[in-house]
């Protein structure tokens, strides 16, 4: 775990940081968070690699390498190569100051987590052929979901996990956390980790059509001038549905756009909608708003295909 990260800060931000002597003013204003964490990382860090190994059922490949600890960075965290912004994320003249504390361990674990995962595809890692599993593609209801599992589980044999999960629930984590909903439906206490029922083990059983990888698809995009194949207008011009109230008081998809953010999410017609974002709407006016509102980073919409609940994730079209 590296704190005196000079070249490293003057490399992302040489604007910011033109010469070594600005560097290591900026470097010497994290040292008292930063040592905390390093204090942790050195009396704890092989025993957290352990335990996160013994629950993924993933082994580390890697011999050594650095965790950098730095001011700002251009994002939340990375983990290639491994780094932990402590005071905000920085992007031009815009920084966003990160919250302290036990978030710094969370992220800290969650960057790890997404290594392990990330090194599952290399000889020797893992006895189970997991690297392929629509699972582990890189989006944040999938890959992010199975990392997010893997670095609360650990986290819990080091850390007071009640207060961690209050941190990740806070707003200022769900605005990075867009699977955040997913996760906590569908992984944290259904995905149960231990050393015999490893996060390996638990993902090559999960089949590659089950309904939570359905649940979970990225959005697909069509290129612009795709054929629509539906006839009259289509109320929700965004969206790209046409509704009609059934006897049931939910409502009813009777014409959709293949264009549109419904299709390319996973709606089609004849679906019946029972709840947008957890709420169940009463009116034609409150879906829409429900789903224009919160479909930014992704808006849970369930509903009845056939005689089956379903579920999809409905995403801006652009």
């Amino acid at each position: 775990m590296v704190i005196d990260n000079y070249d490293y800060m003057i490399s992302l931000f040489p604007d910011d940081y033109p010469d070594y002597k600005k560097a290591l003013a900026a470097c010497t204003t994290i040292v008292p968070e930063a040592k905390a964490l390093k204090i942790f990382w050195d009396q704890q860090g092989t025993a957290v690699m352990e335990a996160m190994a013994r629950y993924a059922g993933i082994r580390w490949t890697e011999p050594v390498f650095p965790i950098y600890l730095v001011k700002y960075f251009p994002d939340y965290a990375a983990y290639e190569p491994m780094t932990i912004p402590l005071e905000g994320r920085k992007n031009g003249a815009r920084i966003e100051a990160l919250p302290q504390g036990l978030s710094h361990y969370i992220t800290l674990f969650q960057q790890l987590a997404k290594r392990l995962l990330n090194d599952a595809g290399r000889p020797g890692a893992t006895t189970y052929n997991i690297a392929g599993h629509p699972l582990m593609d890189k989006s944040p209801r999938r890959f992010d979901n199975l990392a997010n599992l893997l670095a609360l589980r650990t986290l819990a044999d080091f850390a007071d996990i009640k207060a961690a999960l209050d941190v990740f629930k806070s707003a200022q984590w769900k605005e990075r956390e867009p699977g955040e909903d997913v996760f906590f439906e569908y992984f944290w206490g259904k995905w149960n980790l231990s050393a015999d029922t490893t996060l390996a083990a638990r993902l090559a059983a999960e089949p590659g059509n089950s309904r939570l990888v359905a649940l979970t698809r990225p959005p697909e995009y069509r290129p612009k001038g795709s054929s629509v194949i539906t006839q009259g207008p289509l109320t929700g011009s965004r969206i790209g549905i046409k509704l009609s109230k059934d006897r049931t008081g939910f409502f009813r998809i009777i014409d959709i756009d293949t264009t549109k953010a419904a299709y390319v999410s996973g709606l089609r017609k004849g679906d019946l909608i029972r709840s947008v974002g957890g709420v169940s709407v009463k009116t034609a006016k409150e879906l829409f708003s429900q789903m224009l509102d919160h479909m930014q980073g992704g808006v849970e919409v369930r509903i009845i295909r056939g005689s089956e609940p379903d579920a999809v994730i409905l995403y801006p079209r652009d």
